[in-house]
């Protein structure tokens, strides 16, 4: 377990691109190729806030997000008002859908963005298998190459309000 880390680890930093038994790196077919559909909204509820969206992907998929409040960015951590000003996590997709909830109740107001991306690993094999270990799989206008990954991307701003 512990080298298939590292080779995972490796191939994303450095950049690799799968490749074949030939050792030449692999093309998808365009029977293969799929967009995948990704929304983001939140909603605040008491002091938390909840972000949630819709997706095309299937059930078990895994989406990483990352949440950054503006005084996250620009502030030294020891003055933060509360501990969870940039929150990062994953959440699954279950019947279309996806959701997670972040306490707020130390945030000050201020700008907040959310980050949710696919397919960063790990996935299910069932995953990796339908939009390739690397996203070579996947296409559309919010596809992103994230350190030689493609990855579908997708920015929701925000202005928290205490």
């Amino acid at each position: 377990m512990e080298n298939l880390t590292w080779i995972l680890l490796i191939a994303l930093l450095g950049g690799c691109a799968p490749s074949n038994e030939s050792g030449q790196t692999s093309r998808p077919d365009a029977e293969q190729i799929e967009t995948v559909v990704l929304t983001v909204q939140h909603r605040s509820e008491w002091r938390v806030l909840w972000i949630e969206g819709e997706t095309n992907l299937p059930d078990g998929a895994y989406l990483n997000y990352r949440v950054t409040h503006e005084l996250g960015q620009a502030t030294p951590t020891e003055n933060w008002p509360a501990g969870n000003l940039i929150e990062a996590g994953r959440a699954a997709v279950l019947n279309g859908k996806y959701w997670t909830k972040i306490n707020t109740l130390n945030w000050p107001s201020g700008l907040v963005t959310i980050l949710v991306q696919f397919p960063l690993p790990p996935q299910p094999p069932e995953v990796i298998e339908r939009y390739g270990a690397f996203g070579e799989y996947l296409a559309g206008d919010n596809v992103s190459v994230l350190n030689g990954m493609q990855a579908v991307e997708i920015e929701h701003t925000l202005e928290h309000r205490r």
